[in-house]
């Protein structure tokens, strides 16, 4: 899924080779395309209609190579019938680039509109294997965790949202951690940038799993080129590894870090 949600859209200015907005208030097909035009730049030649948007998409020749967002402030005004194709064409045009390294397609809405998006994509969406994957994130052993890793990039999708989003249980979150840990190799900086929070957690096991990560990723960015940590910048991991000692972890977990922080792990 290349659809995300998140509480304050106001508040989100993602990093990126580009971010465009599709703002509030944007009503009817022709307002939408002229704002998507305005949004992702289109090309002058560029026909309001779904086939072209379509088409548009899956190319973005025209932006620079990266990681393209684009967020929405509002749900957009539309019949039932436009917004249903509108939100197939965004997940079907960001699903064409999973597993390229030229450009990614992510789209963005308000986590309070997240049923009104997903329902009309419950299609194409993969819907009983995620669920039966998603509960056996309850268990603490993982025990199919082979599952997971089988999916290639859309288990890494899968746990990834499950982390980023928040959505599901503490121990769902945790164990999901875990494999995107596991995993990270679809996306190393998207990785390293769900750490920080994670690390300050409110709950225990949440934490220990995200700073035990942090640990690791540090370690292995002095030796390993391509290794991400967080904002790239040592010094807030630092931090970040001090806040979680204070918060509080199991004491090998503070031992580990306190090697870390003394040179000699």
């Amino acid at each position: 899924m290349s659809i995300y949600f998140v509480k304050n859209v106001e508040g989100l200015h993602p990093k990126g080779t580009h971010v465009g907005r599709v703002s509030a208030g944007t009503s009817g097909t022709e307002q939408l395309m002229q704002a998507l035009e305005a949004a992702l730049r289109l090309p002058a030649s560029f026909r309001r209609t779904w086939d072209a948007l379509s088409r548009s998409l899956r190319d973005l020749s025209w932006l620079p190579t990266g990681r393209i967002t684009l967020i929405h402030d509002e749900l957009p005004t539309l019949s039932p019938e436009d917004l249903s194709t509108y939100l197939h064409v965004l997940e079907e045009s960001a699903g064409s680039w999973r597993g390229r390294t030229d450009y990614a397609l992510v789209i963005v809405f308000a986590k309070k509109h997240r049923h009104r998006v997903l329902a009309p994509l419950a299609d194409i969406r993969p819907r009983s294997p995620w669920r039966r994957l998603k509960a056996e994130l309850d268990s603490s052993s993982i025990r199919d965790e082979l599952q997971f890793i089988s999916q290639k990039f859309d288990g890494f999708e899968f746990v990834m949202n499950i982390v980023e989003q928040r959505d599901g249980s503490t121990r769902q979150i945790r164990n999901a951690l875990f494999l995107a840990f596991r995993m990270r190799g679809w996306d190393r900086e998207r990785f390293a940038r769900a750490l920080p929070s994670l690390c300050v957690h409110e709950s225990l096991e949440v934490r220990e799993q995200a700073t035990w990560s942090l640990l690791v990723l540090l370690r292995h960015n002095r030796t390993i080129p391509g290794e991400r940590i967080p904002n790239d910048d040592v010094p807030s991991c630092v931090e970040l590894l001090h806040k979680a000692i204070a918060m509080g972890v199991q004491e090998n977990l503070e031992a580990l870090a306190h090697k870390y922080l003394a040179g000699t792990f």
